[in-house]
C-alpha cells in the first residue's frame, strides 16, 4: 500500500508548464531522491504535493485515500475538511532555507507547532523536542537562539522542528543548498540517521553522494517530467535515458 501517489499532476505559472503529467509513488519506509537541472519542476513537485502550490489537474492520495482531485484548475474532489487536515499534517518538510523564528529559542522552535497546531500538553511535547533535539545532535543548544547556530545547526534544529509534528513522511527541499560545504555533511548525516530508522522521505537533492547511498528509488526529472526512475545503483552506473546519462556527466 503506498503511502504516497501522484497521477498526472499538471502545473503551470502563465504559459510555462512546470509540472507536466508526472505520476509518482512513495512507498512506506521509501527513500525517494529526485535529481535534475534547475527548473526540472522538483521543488514544484514537493510543493504541490503538500499544497504549497496549487495544481492545475490530477489527483493527490495519501495512505490510499483521496486527498485533492483538480481538473482545468478546479478542484473536483478533496477529503472532508477534518480529514484534509489530517492527512496534510502527515507530511513534515524542510525547506532550503531554515525559517527559524528568531525571537524563539531552539526548544521553542521544536515545540511551536505540535502546541499551537495539534494541541498537544506542553510537558510532553517538551518531552518529545528534547528528544528530538539529541537525536540531531543538539541537546545542548535547546535554549540559544538561531542567530547563535551555524547554517548547519539551524538547519538541523528545523528537521527537529519538522519530526515535532510526528508526521509519517518527510519531505526535503534541497536541505542543504543554502549551507556552506563544510556544514552540508552534519545535515546529511542526519538524514541518514533517519532514512536508516525507518522513515519514509522523499528528498529533492544536488547531493549525489547522498542520493547514491540512501536512496531505494532516484528519480530523474527533466523539464517538468519524470525521464528516468531506477535504484540509485542502476541510474548512477547505467542509465538508459541520455538527459539522465548528460547530466549525471555535467555534475559528477
Amino acid at each position: 500500500m503506498s503511502l504516497i501517489r501522484m497521477e498526472n499532476i499538471h502545473k503551470n505559472f502563465g504559459p510555462l508548464q512546470v509540472l507536466n503529467d508526472v505520476s509518482l509513488t512513495v512507498e512506506p519506509g521509501e527513500v525517494v531522491c529526485v535529481i535534475g537541472p534547475s527548473g526540472a519542476g522538483k521543488s514544484t513537485l514537493l510543493r504541490a504535493l503538500n499544497q504549497l502550490e496549487p495544481i492545475a489537474s490530477g489527483k493527490i492520495f495519501i495512505e490510499e485515500q483521496l486527498f485533492l482531485h483538480r481538473e482545468k484548475n478546479a478542484t473536483v474532489a478533496r477529503a472532508e475538511p477534518a480529514q484534509y487536515k489530517a492527512l496534510l499534517l502527515e507530511m513534515g518538510m524542510v525547506f532550503q532555507s531554515f525559517n527559524l523564528f528568531p525571537h524563539k529559542t531552539v526548544l521553542e522552535n521544536v515545540m511551536l507547532a505540535p502546541v499551537k497546531v495539534k494541541k498537544s500538553p506542553k510537558e510532553e511535547v517538551e518531552a518529545l523536542a528534547r528528544d528530538l533535539l539529541q537525536k540531531v545532535g543538539l541537546s545542548e543548544k535547546a535554549d540559544a537562539y538561531p542567530a547563535k547556530l551555524s547554517g548547519g545547526q539551524q538547519q538541523r534544529v528545523a528537521i527537529a522542528r519538522a519530526l515535532a509534528m510526528e508526521p509519517r513522511i518527510m519531505l526535503f527541499d534541497e536541505p542543504t543548498s543554502a549551507l556552506d560545504p563544510e556544514l552540508v555533511g552534519e545535515v546529511l548525516g542526519v538524514m541518514q540517521d533517519l532514512a536508516h530508522s525507518g522513515m519514509t522521505m522523499l528528498v529533492v537533492t544536488h547531493e549525489m553522494g547522498f542520493a547514491r547511498e540512501a536512496a531505494n528509488r532516484v528519480l530523474f526529472m527533466c523539464e517538468g517530467k519524470i525521464a528516468e526512475e531506477a535504484p540509485p545503483d542502476k541510474l548512477f552506473t547505467n542509465p538508459e535515458n541520455p538527459r539522465t546519462r548528460q547530466f549525471l556527466n555535467s555534475v559528477l
